[in-house]
């Protein structure tokens, strides 16, 4: 306990005036950010801010299905690395990890395989856009990478017609899918072979991680034709005979709306809540 006692005083005394540890080489955070962060769930909705500066690029960034934050990203790339670190995302879409290197001046490296999604994330940022695919990554000219933070494709789960989504986007003229192509994860049909393709990329990702790094995977449970399928879960079990399984944190989204699903017959849940899962690369590994 007396080391716990020291720790915190050192925490406490060190982080009114947000001073750094000395002994923290890990990232760039004082005492109080970095308990902050490891709370282990967070509730998080789009911000305005970060909308307005997709809208400002162009108003085709709403075309991607499934978008997310800089500004979500940018809290877990200053946690993980440190200034000028390279940071990696191989399911870039419209380049919301870029964006969030861009603002805490880290490296960032993307891989998109959607030419019009990669066009997009292009003009978001000056950092490195590869026009590929993630199951290529050994052949694509990347650097040894500090931190890998993706969101990949939830199967093929945006073919579903939950809460008439694709009769929306449609109407809309905007994207019900990623895209056509066979090459596309969100396009294979079995499930079994989506989580095994999925993992050859994390795979191929491992080689190319530094010997302690750490990879964020967002993602989460899913429901298709009224059977569930524990897809975060299954990826977390599969990788973790690869990389070491450190934890999660639980994003939830607060402002979505609620669908009657099973009313008044059974229990079916509204899905608002997403796995951030937490693996590390050993240096023995």
């Amino acid at each position: 306990m007396g080391d716990w006692k020291k720790t915190f005083k050192v925490i406490k005394e060190g982080t009114k005036n947000k001073e750094i540890d000395s002994r923290n080489k890990f990232n760039e955070l004082n005492g109080t950010e970095w308990i902050k962060f490891t709370k282990s769930w967070f509730i998080f909705d789009a911000k305005q801010s970060d909308l307005k500066e997709e809208r400002n690029i162009s108003k085709n960034t709403e075309h991607h299905p499934a978008t997310f934050s800089p500004t979500l990203i940018s809290e877990f790339i200053q946690f993980f690395t440190k200034k000028n670190q390279v940071v990696l995302d191989p399911f870039l879409g419209i380049g919301s990890t870029l964006v969030a290197c861009d603002r805490t001046g880290r490296i960032g490296i993307g891989i998109e395989l959607n030419k019009k999604y990669a066009n997009l994330a292009k003009k978001r940022t000056k950092q490195k856009v590869i026009i590929g695919d993630a199951k290529d990554i050994d052949k694509l000219d990347i650097p040894l990478i500090d931190f890998c933070i993706s969101s990949p494709p939830y199967w093929n789960v945006l073919e579903r017609s939950t809460k008439d989504f694709k009769k929306k986007r449609e109407k809309n003229g905007l994207d019900v899918k990623y895209s056509e192509n066979k090459k596309d994860l969100g396009n294979i049909e079995d499930y079994n072979s989506f989580l095994e393709e999925l993992y050859k990329i994390y795979e191929k990702i491992h080689h190319k991680l530094k010997n302690g790094g750490y990879v964020v995977i967002i993602i989460k449970n899913i429901k298709k034709k009224g059977e569930f399928y524990p897809l975060a879960w299954d990826l977390a079990k599969k990788l973790s005979g690869l990389y070491v399984l450190k934890d999660e944190k639980v994003w939830c989204q607060d402002h979505i709306a609620l669908a009657p699903y099973g009313y008044p017959f059974a229990w079916v849940s509204n899905i608002v809540h997403h796995y951030c899962i937490i693996l590390r690369k050993e240096e023995d590994n």
